[in-house]
This record gives structure tokens, C-alpha cells and sequence, in this order.
């Protein structure tokens, strides 16, 4: 594991930037996996993309109704 309490914040970033390289692999093969070896990579990542952009807007829509529904009880 690299010595990230002495790196630089070049360093760091570097590291940061390694890492997601490294977790855009996994996912991409991932995908790979799941679509075999003739399949349309690029279109399965839409699908992957778009299915957690939606997930992140419910997550979103559900804490601002949850802050709502707060900023409503303490109004009272």
C-alpha cells in the first residue's frame, strides 16, 4: 500500500486517478462478462449509466421529500 500520510498532493492525485482507472477495468469487464464477447460494450455501459443515474435521482428525490417533510414538522 503506498505511503499516502508522506505523498504529495500530486502523488495523491495520481493515486485517486490509478484507482479509478482501476475500478472503470472492473466494471468494464464486468459488462464484458455479462454481454459475452460479441456484445455492444458501449451500449451496456449506457444501460449501467443510466440505470444509476436514475437510482441516484430516486436517492436524491427521497432525501429532499425526507427534508421537506422535516423543515414542515419543525415549522409546526
Amino acid at each position: 500500500m503506498p505511503d499516502t500520510e508522506h505523498a504529495t498532493p500530486s502523488q495523491c492525485v495520481r493515486m485517486w486517478l490509478d484507482l479509478m482507472g482501476a475500478c472503470e477495468q472492473f466494471l468494464l469487464a464486468g459488462l464484458r462478462r455479462e454481454i459475452g464477447p460479441a456484445g455492444d460494450l458501449c451500449a451496456a455501459y449506457r444501460r449501467w449509466y443510466a440505470g444509476q443515474m436514475e437510482e441516484h435521482d430516486q436517492v436524491l428525490l427521497h432525501l429532499m421529500q425526507a427534508f421537506a417533510r422535516r423543515e414542515k414538522a419543525d415549522a409546526s
